[in-house]
């Protein structure tokens, strides 16, 4: 049974605002745990171009939702899967060889992107960009399972699953303050630091990727 626009419209708005909203939360804690300091800073920095690849290729209206749910909405179900497959594989291909070039020439980026950084924030937001690299693969994942629930009636969990990159860095957060209670201003607290929110905002991406794949399975969509 197909939805109306307004109901469609409904769960896609509720579900969006509580992501945003787990999203002002992890903002609030991050900047509980870490103030104003080099973490934070290179934290920005490093999530800028997976950020960015996240937003485009894994978001409402972005290339391949758009491309799939056209597509899709035409086709019987029995013939979405190996269509999916498809595009499937043609864009992992293609995002394969962003996500190694992110790791191998991270230096290269983060210079790019902000140049004249001091040589600790450069350095932490270099390592944090090879750790958060995956995400260029995983936006295509999640930009194609975007699309595909959406193109059999599915709206809740594609419209709210980014929340979950911010669960997943709360908690790492949380983990950190129980370890420890105060970070000292030394370099190894700063990566440590570092690399649980990267390492929380990598594991996100995962994890929304999963829960979407598994429905998607079960709807025999590829």
């Amino acid at each position: 049974m197909k939805r109306s626009i307004a109901g469609i419209a409904g769960i896609v708005a509720i579900a969006t605002l509580i992501s945003k909203l787990f999203g002002l939360l992890r903002s609030t804690c991050v900047a509980a745990v870490f103030g104003v300091g080099p973490v934070a800073d290179a934290y920005n920095y490093a999530y800028i171009i997976p950020g960015f690849l996240l937003v485009l290729l894994g978001g409402i209206n972005g290339p391949l939702h758009s491309t799939l749910v056209s597509i899709l909405a035409k086709r019987e179900k029995s013939t979405a899967a190996p269509l999916v497959e498809t595009i499937t594989t043609l864009t992992s291909c293609i995002l394969l060889l962003v996500t190694v070039g992110l790791i191998v020439f991270a230096d290269f980026f983060t210079n790019l992107i902000a140049p004249g950084l001091e040589p600790q924030v450069r350095n932490l937001a270099a390592r944090q960009l090879q750790i958060m690299a995956p995400i260029a693969l995983l936006s295509g994942f999640i930009g194609i399972g975007f699309g595909t629930l959406n193109a059999a009636q599915h709206y809740w969990l594609p419209s709210i699953s980014p929340m979950l990159s911010s669960v997943t860095v709360i908690i790492g957060l949380g983990f950190l303050a129980l370890k420890q209670r105060t970070l000292a201003n030394t370099p190894d607290s700063f990566l440590l630091g570092g690399l649980v929110l990267a390492g929380g905002t990598l594991a996100g991406a995962v994890l929304q990727w999963l829960v979407q794949s598994i429905v998607q399975w079960r709807e025999g969509m590829g």
